[in-house]
């Protein structure tokens, strides 16, 4: 018969246990972020198939209809590139008669004809497309709630993580040293510009590989400055009023000029320097939730990952269409 000695002896102590609990600590603190780095790969991974989807779908649109999309139409119908491109991403449903009247603005829920008469617009813009959002985003469904006056047409949509970049704003000068800074005289625009203007691919003189179509501005219409967050609040009658505007994937407040500091509530400015990851507001530059950097489409359909300690010149560069620049082997 064992002893009641015996069997305390087969028992853990007190200081095995915590040293046991130790070990177990420290490999979960070694494993975790390994966890994390992979989970990170994979979602970066699917955001570049989105990107890849969208270049594809670009040069559709070239080949149907002799042109890129317009980057937005801001007069009647108001809207973004990405309505014009739902075709060309197997989901034509949503465009057609019964789910978006392409003569209207974006957002509506009825026409702004007289007699007005009700239409899909407002319903369809809300549903939110997993190939418009970067899954690296925390929050990814979230809404554009921005106020109007009549409140019935509040411009409201689902938001997405990807806009284009219409060229350069030639404030960016200010950000940049003398010796490379842009003559007053430049053409800064990028390879997809609004309506009327005809974007082609031909008309990409410093090369479809040179040139940027697509990247990320993600987590609109709450503004992130360096991984700080701010919620979006998008009425400028309220005190903690805040908008990275031109979240919503149909809004025509998606694309915009890189290169300047614009703060959406009020006259301050974005704090930070100018890099990539600073901001998501607009007419910043470019923002993502992968680390270090971020997605970017090129006309050619590649799809390469920019640092953040790009020299701002060179990212200017990539986003014009015609300035003579040559800087691929830069990134």
């Amino acid at each position: 018969m064992r002893t009641n000695e015996q069997v305390r002896a087969r028992g853990f102590t007190l200081v095995e246990l915590l040293v046991v609990i130790a070990i177990i600590g420290i490999l979960v603190s070694l494993l975790l972020p390994a966890v994390q780095a992979a989970r990170e790969a994979a979602r970066r991974t699917s955001c570049i198939n989105n990107l890849k989807q969208l270049g594809l779908a670009m040069q559709l649109h070239e080949d149907t209809y002799g042109m890129l999309p317009y980057s937005k139409r801001d007069t009647l119908p108001q809207r973004s590139w990405a309505p014009d491109l739902l075709p060309f991403l197997e989901q034509s449903n949503m465009v057609s008669a019964a789910s978006y009247d392409l003569s209207q603005n974006w957002w509506r829920s009825t026409s702004s004809t007289s007699p007005a008469y009700p239409i899909p617009n407002s319903d369809t813009v809300r549903k939110h497309l997993n190939v418009f959002i970067c899954p690296s985003t925390p929050n990814p469904k979230r809404l554009q709630r921005k106020k109007e006056t009549p409140p019935e047409q509040d411009k409201v949509g689902a938001c997405g993580d990807y806009f284009v970049t219409e060229g350069v704003s030639l404030l960016i000068n200010n950000e940049l040293p003398a010796d490379e800074r842009f003559s007053p005289n430049a053409d800064l625009t990028g390879a997809m510009r609004k309506f009327p203007e005809q974007n082609k691919m031909a008309n990409i003189l410093d090369g479809t590989s040179n040139t940027i179509l697509v990247t990320e501005c993600a987590g609109r219409e709450d503004i992130y400055r360096n991984r700080r967050m701010i919620p979006a609040v998008a009425d400028k009658t309220m005190p903690n009023c805040a908008r990275a505007r031109g979240g919503a994937w149909a809004t025509n407040d998606n694309p915009y000029e890189i290169g300047t500091r614009v703060v959406w509530c009020d006259n301050s400015v974005i704090p930070g320097p100018m890099r990539i990851n600073n901001s998501n507001e607009y007419g910043h530059l470019f923002y993502s939730f992968h680390p270090a950097g971020v997605n970017v489409l090129f006309a050619d359909g590649s799809v390469h990952f920019l640092s953040e300690s790009i020299r701002l010149r060179t990212l200017a560069d990539l986003v014009t269409k015609m300035g003579g620049d040559a800087v691929r082997e830069e990134f």
